[in-house]
């Protein structure tokens, strides 16, 4: 069985897609990159296409993946304690709408479209929901 420090070092890059008219997948992100600190690794959610909605101000507090289930924003709260990083394409902002003054505070970094590409590069496991 692999301990946690098999694991230390390793990057897990978590590509998000869906916003706020799928609710049902919008957990897995954060679930999956949220797994993977606690196994040991360092994780990343980079918000490409719709997923920047999940980050507007007020968004997730009420949106739930199933019916009396956890909002997406207790989903957000407990990747970003664990230490998951979010990076938000710029390009999807634009897509959606959105100027980066609409996004939580908690959002890490804004990256263009490269950065998906160089990260995915140098992770040793890429994930997209």
């Amino acid at each position: 069985m692999l301990s946690n420090e098999d694991y230390a070092g390793k990057q897990v890059l978590v590509v998000a897609t869906f916003g706020v008219k799928n609710p049902e997948r919008c957990p897995a992100p954060f679930m999956f990159a949220g797994e993977a600190v606690k196994a040991g690794a360092e994780a990343g959610i980079c918000f490409v296409l719709q997923a920047p909605q999940l980050l507007k101000r007020g968004a997730a507090e009420g949106l739930r993946g199933k019916e009396g289930g956890r909002t997406i924003r207790e989903f957000i709260d407990e990747a970003l304690a664990l230490g998951v990083k979010f990076y938000v394409c710029d390009a999807a902002l634009m897509l959606c709408e959105m100027t980066p003054e609409d996004l939580i505070e908690e959002v890490d970094e804004l990256v263009g479209p490269s950065f998906l590409v160089k990260q995915g590069l140098k992770s040793d496991l890429v994930l997209t929901f």
